[in-house]
């Protein structure tokens, strides 16, 4: 049985705890850790990749980050790469579920240990991994539909017609953001409708191409009351389309209604002028921190949780004084 071991602390409060709480391993020297991630070029992977760096350099351990452009055999082949050099740690970000077993598999018949971070595997990889460091896609997903199905009730419009613009749906991440908003918006709202969902694996500027289509291929039967965008990136991108369509965004009955994701700067920007409606907490410097804390513990033969997830909550314009500094990166 997964434990779901969901932090209660603020997420100042938690990484100082990170930081504190665990066994050193300033004699331990030499220590490499292998980092595959998704594209660093991403604000949220960018920013995590860099924490993370600094926070196992403080206990004098290299990470060696591994990107790949969302390509699952690319992926799989460095996960390879690092156990023939012997790393002492694999740090995952999962591209692709099926796709990595084998690769994972050779990991631990290596003995090396590997903790996946920020995309979670399914039952964590049936034992594959020592633990889990990042998001509960689902539950992101679930507040991010609340915050859509309260918003269009509010409006007046408690049976509107909802889009989505996700990241990849083939990676581990933004199926279940999807399952958790489509359950939460039919609990909330239940006459209200997701009536398209177009994956732009996360692109931003196919995002603006992709909300611009919607709008107009929704125009001529009532249009579209409400977009969600699986990240602020990706609901600053609807906005942009709604504006250049000629539509307005916020909260109000003649509004198209956005909600995001992943707290980011962009987010800020968007529900300080009221363009948009909510976001999701996420912080990558939190998420990081944490991650280092359990490969330091793994290192140190520690005995880790098996899942350690992030805190979420909806972010409003009314609690957005609370996370506008750690939002904005």
């Amino acid at each position: 049985m997964k434990i779901n071991r969901v932090m209660r602390l603020t997420a100042y409060a938690w990484a100082m705890t990170c930081m504190i709480s665990y066994p050193t391993l300033a004699q331990e020297t030499g220590k490499r850790i292998a980092v595959m991630l998704a594209p660093t070029q991403d604000a949220f992977v960018g920013t995590w990749s860099n924490t993370f760096q600094k926070q196992v350099a403080s206990y004098r351990a290299r990470a060696s980050i591994f990107s790949s452009p969302f390509d699952p055999s690319l992926q799989a082949r460095q996960i390879d790469d690092a156990i023939a050099q012997k790393f002492d740690v694999i740090v995952v970000q999962t591209l692709s579920q099926n796709a990595i077993v084998p690769a994972l598999t050779r990991a631990k018949n290596a003995g090396i240990p590997v903790l996946s971070v920020i995309s979670e595997l399914p039952n964590d990889g049936s034992g594959l991994t020592r633990s889990y460091v990042g998001e509960d896609s689902r539950r992101l997903g679930e507040l991010a539909g609340e915050a859509m199905a309260n918003a269009l009730i509010a409006a007046g419009k408690p049976n509107g017609k909802v889009a989505a613009i996700t990241g990849s749906l083939a990676d581990n991440i933004a199926p279940f953001r999807l399952e958790g908003f489509k359950s939460a918006l039919k609990r909330v709202a239940p006459q209200a409708e997701l009536v398209a969902v177009e994956d732009v694996k996360w692109n931003p500027v196919t995002g603006e191409q992709a909300a611009g289509q919607l709008l107009a291929r929704f125009a001529g039967s009532g249009g579209l009351d409400g977009i969600y965008g699986m990240n602020d990136r990706l609901a600053n991108a609807a906005i942009q389309a709604g504006l250049a369509a000629g539509y307005k965004t916020g909260k109000t009955a003649d509004d198209v209604i956005v909600v995001g994701g992943n707290c980011q700067a962009i987010g800020v920007q968007n529900l300080s002028s009221g363009r948009m409606a909510a976001t999701v907490e996420m912080l990558p410097k939190v998420s990081a921190t944490q991650a280092a804390a359990v490969v330091e513990m793994l290192l140190a033969g520690t005995a880790v949780e098996p899942t350690y997830y992030e805190r979420h909550r909806i972010i409003t314009s009314e609690n957005l004084s609370e996370v506008r500094d750690v939002c904005s990166y």
